[in-house]
């Protein structure tokens, strides 16, 4: 499988994983993101590995970004996700056998792997977007007996922070420091061995981001949505106009919910950071880990929650959680009281 990623696959990955971001990202990410992924092919090469080409006690390490994204104007860098990588390193005094991504699109690890020249993982802690560290805990949120070390940098903030523990007390760390940087900072995480990340990882979460990716570039334009509900084996929830969009910002969170009006009736989204829950005419047609995403309906492009304001013209999709690569953080019971309480939403029940 190793092969060396190209700009083709950098445009794969962009609208495949703003898709599977659920709501996360959209059109605003695309400048960073692109920038992220040349950057990384710039540097050299990004080669991509399956967890059959890693020796299952390589450590590995995790390139993510921690948001809080009601805060407007972060202050990072691409120089960042490679600080927190390589002072990550020295905190767990190992040379990491390969990266992997919090989630998809993850172009930040590939900014990691081609800088430190170690190889990109085709896996990820989650493979559709999560609002908490833990969700994309790969099921460490039940295990406090089990230490890691989480590292986060700035530069132009001059801030870098690390954090030893259970993943429970230095996510909420993480986050606070997203929200002492102005709403994002990147991040790495670690060290967990290959050999886990087999077993609770979201495995081939890379190639299934290229591919959907891939798909949805081949049919163009609006047959974009249609590509990728194909793809996704989901349906079409509804094509409307947002009629309500009431997310704000509280305690370093998005929260609040999305209405949709269109002929096949009313879907509301609620929302905590990315879509959590999906309703139509008040029955409850998906939930978190099911993928739930927003597209422009005359352009195929995937649309952020935060670029829905009312009036906005959207087409809402959802595919059930068996349809893509998942980790087992996203099915954690002890990562869904939280979430729970702020959106006021019964969640671990339809686990």
């Amino acid at each position: 499988m190793p092969r060396g990623l190209t700009a083709d696959d950098l445009e794969a990955a962009l609208i495949g994983g703003l898709v599977l971001s659920a709501g996360g990202s959209g059109k605003g990410f695309l400048a960073r993101g692109r920038a992220l992924g040349r950057m990384a092919l710039d540097y050299g090469r990004v080669r991509l590995v399956g967890l059959d080409d890693v020796d299952p006690d390589a450590a590995i390490i995790i390139a993510t970004a921690v948001g809080a994204p009601g805060i407007a104007g972060p202050r990072i860098l691409p120089r960042d996700a490679i600080d927190a990588a390589r002072r990550l390193i020295a905190v767990i005094d190992a040379k990491p056998g390969a990266v992997i991504c919090g989630h998809v699109p993850g172009l930040n690890a590939w900014l990691v792997a081609a800088a430190l020249g170690i190889d990109l993982l085709d896996a990820a802690s989650n493979g559709r977007g999560h609002p908490t560290v833990k969700m994309g805990g790969m099921g460490l949120a039940s295990r406090p007996e089990v230490s890691i070390a989480q590292v986060a940098c700035s530069a132009e903030s001059r801030l870098s922070v690390i954090a030893e523990g259970d993943i429970v007390r230095t996510s909420n760390i993480m986050r606070q420091a997203a929200v002492a940087n102005a709403g994002l900072i990147y991040a790495a995480r670690g060290p967990l061995k290959a050999a886990f990340v087999r077993e609770n990882g979201a495995v081939g979460a890379i190639s299934f981001q290229l591919a959907l990716g891939r798909a949805m570039l081949g049919a163009g334009g609006a047959k974009r949505v249609e590509a990728a509900v194909q793809f996704l084996g989901g349906c079409l929830l509804l094509s409307g106009q947002v009629a309500h969009n009431s997310v704000a910002y509280e305690g370093g969170f998005d929260l609040g919910r999305i209405v949709v009006r269109g002929k096949g009736g009313e879907a509301v989204l609620g929302i905590y950071n990315e879509y959590m829950t999906a309703e139509i005419d008040g029955r409850r047609v998906a939930t978190f880990p099911d993928l739930i995403g927003t597209l422009d309906p005359a352009t195929g492009e995937p649309v952020a929650i935060a670029e829905l304001p009312p009036g906005s013209p959207v087409a809402v999709i959802i595919a059930d959680r068996s349809k893509f690569p998942l980790g087992k953080g996203a099915l954690d019971p002890a990562v869904f009281g939280e979430v729970e309480a702020a959106m006021g939403a019964d969640l671990l029940s339809y686990l």
